[in-house]
């Protein structure tokens, strides 16, 4: 009886998909999988782009999904536990699926979509995604197999069971960070929006939080032929200090961005690949800082 169980044991483990401790999988891995049965690709690109050409059984889930939560005028926040059910469920994924989520590749910011989908799974307790490095660009470049035939699935019974708010930030929590030498703040859009050199309408006044570093979510990635990929560890770990000038890595960090978007591919980069332990999103963001009476910061900083 002993020998049979084992041999199951030895059946099932060869079957399973083991996730990657930076949660970054290759072409190479993808397609080598890409038939499983737990595996589920999900394409955040958009539906008109998803139509013209895809991978192999991905479903098609955009960047505008992980968007619709909202409260009051504050229109870009993570999705609401039902919201998250009903996604997942129509994409067919079961509590015991694993995921890779793809992006364009195209463009050093692609990524965050991506993200998107891994951070608002984390948050409601779902540890098993990934993202494909490169994206679908770099499948393409290596003339791997693209159909536009629409993937079909059976909805699924997923149900939420848990929220982790490790992963997220509160506007109380940015308010305690920036008076706390125990506590950073990242802003990780790119530099014109941390001086408040811009005119976007959705900001109702514009600048950067106080205390806050500049760390540019788009410095994560680096450009190959024509796609994006991942910066090594070293390098991301390099690239987030910034010669002193960025973030303290074994420090708590709180990200922000505009409206929650590139804050979520920070928070990859800085959590699975330069290995922060503790790393929060503040998903609201400058959509709803700037609606507050809370100080804010133009032009370069003073230090």
């Amino acid at each position: 009886m002993k020998k049979i169980i084992l041999i199951i044991a030895i059946v099932i483990s060869s079957f399973a998909l083991e996730i990657p401790k930076n949660h970054i999988v290759s072409t190479q891995w993808l397609q080598a999988n890409q038939n499983q049965k737990s595996l589920v690709i999900i394409d955040t690109r958009k539906l008109e782009v998803y139509k013209k050409g895809h991978i192999k059984n991905a479903v098609n889930l955009p960047k505008k999904s992980w968007f619709k939560g909202k409260i009051g005028d504050v229109p870009k926040l993570y999705n609401t536990p039902l919201q998250f059910q009903e996604m997942f469920s129509k994409a067919g994924i079961t509590n015991d699926s694993v995921i890779v989520f793809y992006s364009a590749g195209l463009k050093n910011k692609d990524f965050a979509d991506a993200a998107s989908g891994v951070w608002t799974a984390w948050v409601y307790g779902f540890r098993n995604s990934v993202i494909l490095n490169g994206g679908f660009e770099k499948w393409k470049e290596e003339k791997r197999i693209i159909t536009r035939v629409i993937t079909k699935v059976k909805n699924s019974d997923f149900e939420v069971d848990k929220y982790d708010k490790s992963a997220v930030a509160s506007l109380s929590d940015i308010l305690e960070a920036m008076y706390s030498d125990d506590l950073q703040i990242t802003d990780a859009r790119v530099s014109k929006f941390y001086r408040g050199d811009d005119n976007r309408k959705d900001l109702a006044r514009h600048g950067r939080i106080p205390t806050a570093r500049l760390t540019p979510m788009i410095r994560q990635v680096k450009k190959i032929g024509n796609h994006f990929e991942f910066l090594s560890s070293k390098e991301a770990r390099k690239t987030l200090y910034n010669a002193g000038f960025g973030i303290q890595l074994d420090k708590p960090l709180i990200i922000y961005c505009n409206t929650g978007h590139k804050a979520r591919g920070l928070w990859f980069a800085a959590k699975f690949i330069a290995g922060m332990k503790n790393v929060r999103v503040f998903d609201g963001s400058m959509v709803e800082y700037s609606r507050t009476l809370l100080p804010l910061e133009t032009g370069e900083p003073m230090e």
